[in-house]
């Protein structure tokens, strides 16, 4: 199956833009009224519409979605509308490169590229020969980036902010001071993120019992479960992606297990509740809450609620959002919607001295300044919504 949009409609600006480019905004007008823009920008979005991560990549468009409709009702790009279209992979690692040639072989500006770090990588380097700009989305894995210069990366590494979670799991193991890590085989992403927990865990003073792998494909957790509980840790860590947490939270606890568990950001947008009591007090690190009180936060927040009534902003829509803020910027500050505009324009947004986002106070990092950073949010799943433990450090690129 694939998702075609065709120009998205205006919606009210309530804001300027939710995305406020900090030391850019004064020069973006100019720049951008000094060259002509296109009637129609393209840019094509190769996501995981369906498949074992579908759920992720429609919060992702409609994130895109509603950032390109305040763009082309806002005076941004003079009059230029951009056009989001979307391809489907299915969650499938060949139609996530078929769809990202296709896409290359396109009138497409710049490309968002496919969520899982498999796909991520898969497909990155096509836009890299075909020199296009591949602003990725969701994937995490490390070595992203080193693909090439096109190669950005609009969300941020959960390996930023993840050492929160040791700090406030390590306080609550009291003398059993052990944890076990069960994490997705076949997702680099997390196969570092369950390697750098456990460096972390035993800065803290806490031994780790080892970290078991499981394909992405599993959904029994019975069997993993003994191997999880045995020995009595005293945390369990859970990272995986959707669906499969809640089966390996259920598990876990039918096991007789009453230790801590904790996970990754996977486990946010209400994926918990699925688990009723069995996830109650599940920790893990997000890089948006709805409850953040950053002002540009706040503002994306209101501004999510007033165009889907009923419904409460995720990060996946944050991510979305402020990617396509980040894709119309770059021609604002270039004056061009040509692909090497786009990689000019991106060159100068990543360089200055940060944004304000859907997810707070943003800054690119890394090489080339490709990498986006921000604070994270430590939060403790109730049993209906996210309670806010503790919000890292802005400033930081890296918390402690």
């Amino acid at each position: 199956m694939k998702f075609v949009h065709t120009r998205v409609a205006a919606l009210p600006v309530f804001v300027a833009s939710a995305v406020a480019v900090a030391a850019v905004a004064s020069a973006t007008s100019a720049v951008a009224s000094a060259k002509k823009l296109p009637k129609t920008i393209n840019v094509t979005a190769v996501q995981d519409m369906t498949g074992t991560v579908g759920y992720v990549g429609q919060n992702t468009v409609k994130g895109m979605q509603l950032a390109a409709k305040q763009i082309n009702a806002s005076k941004l790009l003079h009059g230029s509308k951009i056009m989001l279209t979307v391809k489907d992979t299915a969650s499938q690692v060949t139609t996530a490169t078929s769809e990202m040639a296709a896409a290359v072989n396109s009138n497409a500006s710049a490309i968002f590229g496919p969520l899982t770090s498999q796909e991520a990588l898969a497909a990155a380097p096509l836009a890299e020969r075909a020199k296009v700009v591949d602003i990725a989305v969701e994937s995490q894995v490390n070595t992203l980036l080193p693909i090439g210069p096109y190669i950005y990366r609009a969300t941020a590494s959960q390996l930023r902010f993840d050492n929160m979670i040791p700090e406030a799991v390590a306080p609550k193991l009291g003398s059993n001071k052990t944890i076990r890590i069960l994490t997705l085989s076949d997702t680099p992403s997390l196969v570092e993120a369950a390697a750098e927990m456990t460096k972390k865990f035993q800065s803290l003073g806490v031994k780790s019992l080892g970290t078991i792998g499981t394909p992405i494909t599993t959904t029994d957790f019975s069997a993993l479960a003994s191997k999880l509980t045995a020995g009595n840790p005293g945390a369990i860590g859970l990272l995986l992606i959707g669906t499969p947490t809640v089966a390996a939270v259920t598990a876990v606890r039918n096991a007789g297990y009453k230790g801590v568990l904790f996970g990754n950001e996977a486990a946010t947008n209400g994926t918990l509740k699925a688990a009723g009591a069995a996830a109650d007090n599940f920790i893990y690190a997000v890089d948006y809450n709805p409850a953040l009180k950053f002002p540009s936060a706040v503002k994306f927040t209101k501004l999510f609620k007033s165009a889907n009534p009923g419904q409460i902003p995720n990060g996946y829509n944050a991510t979305g959002y402020d990617a396509m803020n980040e894709f119309a910027h770059a021609i604002a500050l270039s004056g061009s919607a040509s692909r090497a505009g786009v990689l000019k324009g991106m060159q100068m947004l990543t360089k200055g001295s940060g944004l304000n986002g859907a997810i707070g106070p943003e800054k690119f990092t890394g090489p080339g300044h490709r990498d986006l950073s921000v604070a994270g949010t430590l939060v403790e799943w109730t049993g209906s919504v996210e309670k806010i433990l503790k919000v890292g450090n802005p400033k930081l690129t890296l918390q402690p």
